[in-house]
């Protein structure tokens, strides 16, 4: 099976989207296409079918200096601006196929063009749980002194790591 990424709009249907996480589940069916109007961008995965099987949600974000290590923070203005992975969740039925890595990394090549745009330093991430927090982990994320939920990498380190320049 293939897969295509869009942008999310009103031909999409989200009804039958289940990921085994009702919050994420809720959002998706109640407040996605609300939420782009306020500056959140939702991007769906589609099956060849045409049934949306992931999605991901990216905004504008800031963080405080002052939350990040040393290492992370270092040379940065006391608010840094960031893009914030807002969502991100697969089809239940999906899970362990590894095509959640596979969206992660259009989620991530979506933020450094939009950093490339609109400038930024970080991609920041608020993980919904444990399980979710070591997805992050493996991918290289680090976390946030003092939150394991909430967790950032440079999007320096990101284009980098997607064989892309920066800026």
């Amino acid at each position: 099976m293939t897969y295509r990424v869009e942008q999310l709009n009103e031909n999409h249907n989200l009804a039958n989207f289940r990921c085994g996480n009702n919050g994420l589940d809720d959002w998706l069916h109640d407040h996605a296409r609300t939420a782009t109007g306020q500056g959140t961008r939702t991007y769906v995965l589609l099956a060849d079918d045409g049934r949306v099987v992931g999605y991901f949600a990216v905004a504008p974000h800031t963080i405080d200096g002052d939350a990040l290590s040393g290492r992370t923070g270092r040379g940065a203005p006391r608010h840094i601006p960031a893009i914030l992975l807002a969502k991100l969740a697969l089809a239940d039925d999906l899970h362990g196929e590894r095509l959640g890595s596979e969206l992660l990394i259009v989620a991530l090549d979506t933020t450094v063009e939009a950093a490339r745009r609109a400038g930024g330093k970080l991609v920041v991430v608020d993980a919904i749980d444990d399980t979710a927090a070591d997805f992050y982990l493996h991918h290289e994320f680090e976390t946030v002194p003092g939150n394991p939920h909430r967790l950032v990498r440079k999007l320096s380190a990101v284009a980098r790591a997607l064989g892309q320049p920066w800026p």
